[in-house]
């Protein structure tokens, strides 16, 4: 299994924020890049909010073979992770260029709506730069710009199809509703793990050495970090081995439609999130509007609230809130006198209404080549297997368990046998009788 680095990164601005160090930028991106991102930070703009970038940015981006732009933003992008706050407005105005490259836009012909396309993932890249620092206005300019991009065709399907500011996702299918909270009783599980809070939580805590940070760019102040359970249809076998309980729960019900193609590869999910008293998590939506995140709270909900849109949601211990990952939300965890650590174990699944007929008129998705010649007879046959595959793996450890404690009792009746014979009851332990009674 790969849970290492990139896997800790969103698919669009993550990739983008780890390949930077791969290639370093071309002479004049490194000209565009002190004059129009490291001096903005100190108040030297050339031009408004609301405006695109200045036309000598501009021009030198699109002249520019798209790889080598490709490389340019990549570069402006790292510097958010260095400081998030500062880059934000200067890196938002020069990734826009990307996005509007000439090579880039093809592909809002040359591809589907449920594929990643060239400039709807650096658009959104562009917009979050600008959300995560709360220049709202300028994002919204930017919206605007975004969803009037044409390709070279006619068709509604050859533009950018988000709705509003609130929603900037690099895969929308405009045939799923929108909504900003779900009726999490959609996902009877969630019910069972709110009820198991307590068992979760221990658990978590067993494995808390092993959580990373959490997407840097996002992290405007303090610490969050995840830590992720399930990725890309992988189960982590060292963290389930340790976490049994939980993997138990939640085992059985990922894929959450058997028989229907992800949109990407990140379509489903599951991910510890961890905050201490002060953190700041700027606004940022996921990659794509057919994931829903069930998101459970399982300690140190106090002063902690999810903002999702522009509604405000505070948290609550061993209460799940279940909202739409395409819009875009954010974590204030406050410093309050008795705050304390949070930690909520986050289930991101597939929309309820994802279907292939729902990927219409799109032929393929980022994770299948032909949605029409789909096998899901053959999808539901693997996901029978793999549930064959646990149910043995868990019933194997149950008999191991039922072994153990059926040692421990043969032991204790032993030596409780002894002791009325013999009456030397010395050698008879406590911890024998008590797995006796156990």
């Amino acid at each position: 299994l790969l849970w290492a680095g990139a896997w800790l990164l969103e698919p669009a601005w993550g990739a983008a924020a780890t390949t930077a160090a791969a290639s370093a930028p071309s002479a004049r991106c490194r000209e565009l890049l002190a004059k129009h991102v490291e001096l903005r930070n100190v108040g030297h703009g050339v031009e408004g909010l609301e405006d695109e970038a200045a036309p000598e940015l501009v021009a030198a981006i699109r002249s520019m073979p798209l790889a080598e732009a490709v490389e340019c933003a990549d570069a402006a992008v790292s510097m958010t992770t260095i400081s998030p706050v500062g880059a934000g407005l200067g890196v938002g105005k020069l990734v826009e260029q990307v996005a509007r490259h000439p090579e880039c836009a093809q592909e809002l012909d040359t591809k589907c709506e449920a594929q990643t396309r060239c400039s709807q993932k650096w658009y959104k890249i562009a917009i979050h730069a600008l959300m995560v620092v709360e220049e709202t206005v300028a994002a919204q300019a930017m919206w605007h710009r975004a969803i009037s991009l044409n390709g070279a065709s006619t068709k509604l399907t050859s533009r950018i199809r988000w709705p509003s500011l609130e929603q900037t996702p690099t895969v929308f299918i405009s045939r799923l509703e929108s909504r900003k909270t779900w009726d999490c009783s959609l996902w009877p599980f969630i019910k069972r793990m709110e009820e198991q809070t307590p068992q979760i939580l221990e658990e978590v805590l067993a494995v808390a050495s092993r959580f990373n940070a959490a997407y840097p760019y996002l992290a405007r102040e303090g610490t969050w970090q995840n830590l992720f359970l399930y990725r890309g249809r992988d189960w982590h076998s060292e963290l389930c081995a340790a976490m049994p309980l939980t993997c138990r729960l939640l085992t059985p019900e990922l894929p959450t439609k058997p028989g229907v193609p992800y949109a990407t590869s990140f379509n489903e999910e599951v991910v510890i999130f961890r905050s201490e008293p002060g953190a700041s998590v700027g606004a940022h939506c996921g990659s794509s509007n057919a994931v829903v995140n069930l998101h459970l709270t399982l300690t140190g909900a106090k002063g902690t609230s999810l903002k999702v849109g522009s509604d405000d949601f505070p948290l609550e211990n061993g209460r799940a809130l279940c909202f739409q990952d395409s819009f875009f939300h954010a974590v204030e965890h406050k410093g309050d006198v008795g705050a304390s650590e949070r930690i909520s174990i986050v289930v991101r699944v597939m929309h309820p209404q994802l279907s292939v007929e729902a990927y219409a008129p799109s032929k393929r998705t980022d994770v299948v080549e032909d949605i029409e010649a789909f096998d899901r007879a053959g999808d539901l046959e693997r996901e029978v297997l793999r549930l064959r595959s646990a149910y043995r793996e868990l019933a194997a450890q149950s008999a191991a368990g039922r072994a153990v404690i059926a040692a421990v009792d043969s032991e204790a009746l032993a030596e409780s046998d002894s002791c009325r014979t013999t009456g030397n009851c010395a050698a008879t332990s406590s911890s024998a009788l008590h797995g006796r009674a156990a």
